[in-house]
């Protein structure tokens, strides 16, 4: 008979269940760790080579593996959207979860997500908390054009915190609570561009000798810190099958529902990584200026959509050509218009 086993795992912010089965689907233990230091080095200890570890990308997932990867013969990582579809049950107990992800694995069923390599995690830490910060930044800019709309009054600039925008505001009368308020809004958007640009320096210096990062700044419109987004977020692409799933991991498809003869289109999925979505779009303004093919590709559908579509549309073709680009290791090339 043999020797493997395979244990899933339901992490959970105070304590993590588990299940372990043996390679004929029997129940060999269930229980709980807590989801501390302490708790998981107790649990490790009671590992062997012979298992094979599964749990769901959710909360400190990545770190609990790092503690328990030396413990045991291999750790594998489920795609969670892809599992509720196949083992979705009535009777969801987190026992329930642990031991159903270990039954996908013990049959080789198992949906599997990638696990980023310690230098893309760090990255990518770095632009989460960029992605973050410019959020924020959007957020307090919004508070302000709200403030200045409540008193009747309308900035015509782009960006509201520019300093042509501040010299017009200072001039502005309103009542003392809403100055007060503005310029607590402004100071907070200083302190966050000053820290986006900590941020952007550490990002280019990571990745300053990256030779895909290099390709992808080839790339118009996507140039120091939007390649390396682009590059952390998507790691390595050779896990990826196609092009059309490095678009899906963008969240760029349409949603398609389909019932006998009827199909419907929706509008994009939004699913996977946001810091990549928000980096391909943007750069799709950006790339049609200089790309003949990608700006046919988009007045053809302004014609017939609407300029979102139309944006969204070269960013997932833009997503296909990056993948393309990594995978055989080319600079984009420029079409003569």
């Amino acid at each position: 008979m043999s020797k493997k086993r395979y244990l899933g795992i339901d992490v959970h912010k105070r304590q993590c269940v588990y299940t372990e089965i043996d390679s004929t689907g029997k129940i060999l233990r269930q229980g709980s760790f807590s989801n501390t230091f302490m708790g998981i080095s107790d649990f490790a200890s009671t590992l062997s080579p012979h298992v094979q570890l599964v749990m769901e990308p959710v909360l400190n997932y990545l770190w609990i593996l790092d503690q328990v990867e030396p413990y045991v013969g291999s750790v594998h990582v489920a795609v969670p959207f892809k599992v509720r579809v196949i083992a979705e049950s009535k009777s969801k107990t987190d026992k329930y979860d642990s031991r159903m992800l270990a039954e996908l694995l013990r049959v080789n069923f198992l949906p599997e997500s990638w696990i980023p390599t310690g230098e893309i995690r760090q990255l990518r830490e770095l632009i989460h908390q960029r992605y973050h910060l410019i959020k924020q930044r959007v957020m307090n800019k919004n508070r302000i054009r709200h403030l200045l709309l409540n008193q009747g009054i309308s900035i015509p600039v782009k960006d509201i915190s520019s300093p042509k925008a501040r010299q017009l505001m200072v001039g502005l009368y309103v009542p003392p609570v809403t100055r007060q308020v503005l310029e607590t809004c402004l100071e907070i958007v200083n302190h966050l561009e000053s820290q986006i640009k900590k941020i952007d320096q550490q990002i280019q210096q990571r990745v300053k000798d990256n030779e895909l990062v290099s390709l992808l700044r080839t790339i118009p419109g996507i140039a120091e810190v939007r390649s390396a987004v682009i590059y952390g977020e998507i790691g390595d692409v050779t896990r990826f099958s196609s092009a059309k799933a490095l678009a899906s991991f963008s969240g760029l498809t349409p949603t398609v529902r389909s019932s006998g003869e009827t199909v419907r289109r929706g509008g994009i999925t939004h699913r996977g990584s946001k810091p990549l979505r928000h980096a391909l779009v943007e750069a799709a303004m950006d790339v049609i200026k200089r790309s003949s093919s990608l700006r046919r590709m988009y007045y053809r559908i302004l014609y017939r959509k609407d300029k979102a579509t139309a944006r969204v549309a070269v960013a997932r073709k833009l997503a296909v050509i990056i993948y393309h680009m990594l995978l055989r290791k080319e600079a984009f090339r420029l079409e003569r218009a």
